[in-house]
């Protein structure tokens, strides 16, 4: 399993055809072919980013819960 950066996390925003990765709790999940996360936004856009406080929460409500999404590494700062 592949380990991220916070900062490269952020490189993996979905945009410009790059793929579209969350980090949630120490983990890294893959959202790019998941249509629920597809310009996911609460307050600003949520891919490339680590969810794992309460904004998480709104967006798995808003979206989609991350026990449908796959898990592709894990966060290591």
């Amino acid at each position: 399993m592949r380990a991220f950066t916070h900062d490269e996390l952020a490189k993996y925003d979905g945009r410009e055809g790059r793929p579209g990765y969350i980090g949630v709790n120490g983990n890294v999940y893959d959202v790019s072919t998941v249509p629920e996360w597809q310009g996911a936004e609460v307050h600003g856009s949520v891919v490339g980013h680590d969810l794992s406080s309460v904004t998480y929460q709104e967006a798995a409500r808003k979206y989609a819960p991350i026990s449908k999404l796959p898990l592709i590494g894990k966060l290591v700062d």
